[in-house]
């Protein structure tokens, strides 16, 4: 990375991974969940025109995603927005479950002896570890729900 990171990592007695680009796609992740929060607001904000941008973003990501489906139902079972914002909300519910996890997630040493994040699942009574694989997937599914977010806004908005 660069020495920015060793400047960071002097400041603390915290037990960081040795591995700066898993801190890096931790920061991604959590930056990039953020915006696309912030997205979707701005769509609702097209789709039914008397929410409050101001408001929305205010609220938990549950909040704004059921605020999404409402918006989406406003319009005809055959239009685009509708298919394509059935799949966006889909999508944004898992980002949202994912992130929850590793957002509450606690730092453990994992069997190779790194530091990472692990989430307890308590319905099934088992741990499971924040890995690279599951940072880069989440990161990579950020795209998808993006890419649906602008093909409803161009639908909807064609001149922004």
């Amino acid at each position: 990375m660069n020495s920015n990171v060793g400047q960071i990592r002097r400041r603390t007695r915290i037990a960081l991974p040795a591995d700066d680009m898993y801190l890096f796609r931790l920061g991604v992740a959590l930056y990039g969940f953020a915006h696309i929060n912030s997205f979707v607001c701005e769509v609702i904000t097209y789709l039914d025109p008397k929410a409050n941008r101001i408001e929305l973003q205010g609220l938990t990501s549950g909040a704004v995603l059921g605020r999404f489906r409402s918006a989406i139902k406003q319009w005809s079972a055959t239009d685009k927005v509708k298919m394509v914002g059935a799949k966006v909300a889909t999508d944004f519910e898992r980002l949202n479950t994912e992130r929850s996890d590793f957002v509450h997630a606690y730092p453990i040493t994992s069997p190779s002896g790194e530091q990472i994040l692990h989430r307890r699942v308590d319905e099934k009574n088992k741990y499971f570890e924040v890995t690279t694989s599951f940072l880069d997937d989440f990161i990579s599914r950020l795209e998808n729900v993006s890419d649906g977010l602008y093909a409803i806004r161009s639908t909807v908005r064609p001149n922004i």
